[in-house]
């Protein structure tokens, strides 16, 4: 058998980032399983529909008492699937303008270890940087 091949149009990052969605004026809580430039998948109590308009919230945690402006992107439910006792749901980000884009790609990149806060320099070697760790509860990993 052959391994599928991830039609995704950007690498996805897993990172666990606790997020505040809205859905024509109902908040939900959620947290990140992984995002990309074009997208999120989120892990919520809650099952979104296929199509459902969404705001999502994103702030990062910078340091003990420092955190990120949020990050507040339109994203689109594309699916959604019970994962153990929870929902699963993809996201595709829409009508991003340059800003928008701007904010995420500092976003990416903070999360990626290309940058960081103000007083903590990034390890120059990649290799040096930080990895994330597995997710070992990712009931689709290899």
């Amino acid at each position: 058998m052959r391994p599928r091949r991830d039609s995704r149009r950007e690498q996805r990052r897993t990172v666990d980032i606790k997020a505040t969605v809205s859905i024509a004026g109902r908040t939900i809580s959620a947290r990140t399983r992984d995002i990309s430039r074009s997208g999120i998948c989120l892990v919520s109590d809650n099952e979104i529909p296929k199509d459902t308009e969404l705001q999502v919230i994103l702030v990062l945690s910078l340091g003990p008492d420092t955190m990120s402006e949020p990050l507040i992107v339109a994203a689109r439910a594309i699916w959604c699937t019970p994962l153990f006792g929870k929902f699963q749901i993809g996201g595709m980000f829409v009508n991003v303008d340059a800003d928008r884009r701007r904010f995420l790609d500092l976003f990416m990149r903070f999360i990626d270890g290309e940058v960081s806060p103000i007083g903590h320099e990034p390890a120059p070697d990649p290799s040096e940087r930080p990895q994330p760790p597995e997710d070992k509860d990712d009931p689709f990993r290899p």
